[in-house]
């Protein structure tokens, strides 16, 4: 954003601000009082700029009041407003003419510097809050470009405080001729009036006099609230997501190395002990039975041809005892095969449901033995699976009560009991690592859910004070992250 002083000739400013001003300056030897008109007096315009300050409802728009609107009253070529504090680094806010002040100007830190210089502690040093008039080269770096083209050399400082306050924000004035004492005294009063309009926008974000003033009583209810919640004694309870699972299922696994050729039975089929569930692909399997079998025949022919001749040729008898084990061998074989080949379809070993998944997942796939397919459950035996999470996991027990809230009976929760808790989290899909707990209905005559139903459960454990049961999570993240 560009920073301009106005003068008669070309100075500091145009070369490092690069712009020019908005806002037109008076002439040098304006009158600081009008005459003739009483509406444009100085009393007026007085009036009418504390009128206006106590509109400003933000700093920000009081210190662009300040830099623009006493040019009614003050012939300045150039207003500035800084933020800061006495000995320390004092910034620019505001000029007069720009909407927004650019830091890396020139002619911005030129002023800063000469500021923070002019406000720095010395023993011999003014008081603080008093307005003080003063050459630019007094406390400018004489090195710095814009020391040498400086046409706004006359300038004065109004600090803003109220009352009692040290200053903490600066008013600064320039202009090419010197300053009048009227003009002193013009500018201590405003600065006065906008330090109290200061003081006023900060005491907005201070708590109501009637709060100030009842804040012990409010501080010793909230230290009885605090006491009384640290004795009620309330269940410490935590919620999980819930699925409903069967009781004890059966794992239909696959009993030798092969290739899942299709499933005869549909997701959740009521199936009865010995039906057919998955075939497996057989075509090695029924080779080798088909060729045991033939070695049985071979065998069996053999021992018969052996049997005739040995009633009259001693050797046929000899070799009747090496064909009688070699059938038997060849018998053991057609047997062993035809074991093998039966377990090419693997059968439900109970009555229940078929559980698994996409029957097209399966179709074509290799498994090894005793990788499990599918599981037959018992549709009147469920139980409660839940997944606690490690951040929510409370004191899980053995026995503990479980209120479990289905998501398609959400106002007729069931009462369950734990019955087994992981000793070890493990993470799921999603990474979050969760204790896995199962829970069962303690009313045996409840009529069983179907099974996969999910929703949550509310899981209670000991009891514990009000206190640390709503201060739980916050308690746990303090000694996560302070170690203490």
């Amino acid at each position: 954003m560009a920073l301009h002083v106005a003068s008669s000739r070309s100075g500091p400013a145009e070369s490092a601000a690069g712009g020019e001003a908005t806002r037109p300056r008076p002439a040098a030897n304006a009158p600081s009082v009008s005459q003739g008109d009483p509406q444009n007096s100085t009393g007026a315009q007085l009036i009418r700029l504390e009128g206006e300050l106590r509109r400003c409802v933000s700093r920000d728009e009081l210190w662009r009041h300040l830099a623009n609107e006493p040019i009614a009253l003050l012939p300045f070529g150039q207003a500035l407003v800084f933020d800061g504090a006495p000995g320390g680094r004092w910034r620019v806010a505001a000029v007069s003419g720009l909407a927004s002040v650019n830091r890396d100007a020139p002619l911005v830190r030129w002023y800063e510097n000469m500021v923070s210089a002019l406000c720095r502690p010395a023993p011999d040093a003014p008081d603080v809050r008093a307005v003080r008039t003063f050459d630019a080269h007094a406390y400018a770096d004489p090195a710095d470009p814009c020391s040498a083209d400086a046409v706004l050399t006359f300038l004065m400082w109004v600090p803003l405080a109220d009352v009692n306050q040290t200053p903490h924000a600066g008013w600064l004035l320039a202009r090419d001729q010197p300053w009048e004492e009227a003009h002193l005294r013009l500018a201590a009063r405003l600065g006065g009036a906008y330090a109290h309009g200061l003081s006023a926008i900060a005491g907005r974000a201070k708590p109501a006099a009637g709060l100030r003033r009842h804040r012990p009583k409010l501080v010793l209810s909230l230290v009885a609230l605090a006491a009384v919640l640290a004795f009620v004694r309330v269940p410490l309870t935590t919620l999980a997501p819930v699925e409903v699972t069967p009781q004890d299922p059966f794992v239909v696994t696959a009993a030798l190395p092969a290739v899942v050729e299709r499933i005869l039975v549909a997701p959740g089929a009521q199936v009865a002990a010995g039906t057919p569930l998955v075939q497996l692909v057989d075509t090695q399997l029924r080779s080798d039975f088909e060729v045991a079998m033939q070695k049985v025949e071979v065998a069996r022919a053999k021992v018969l041809r052996l049997q005739q001749a040995a009633v009259s040729d001693p050797t046929a008898k000899r070799e009747l005892a090496v064909a009688l084990s070699e059938e038997s061998v060849a018998t053991a074989e057609r047997d062993y095969a035809r074991a093998m080949l039966a377990k090419a379809i693997l059968r439900a070993p109970q009555d229940g449901v078929a559980l698994y998944g996409d029957p097209r997942d399966w179709l074509g796939r290799p498994v090894a033995v005793g990788e499990a397919i599918m599981r037959v459950a018992d549709p009147n035996r469920v139980q409660y699976q839940l997944k606690v999470p490690v951040s929510d996991a409370v004191n899980l027990q053995e026995g503990a009560s479980v209120r479990v809230f289905l998501d398609a009976a959400p106002l007729d929760p069931l009462d369950a009991d734990i019955v087994r808790i992981a000793y070890r989290a493990e993470a799921d899909a999603a990474g979050v690592s969760s204790y896995n707990v199962l829970a069962r209905v303690n009313d045996p005559t409840a009529t069983p859910e179907r099974l996969g139903l999910r929703g949550t459960a509310r899981v209670y454990g000991e009891p514990v004070s009000l206190f640390y049961y709503l201060l739980r999570r916050p308690i746990t993240a303090l000694r996560q992250w302070t170690g203490v």
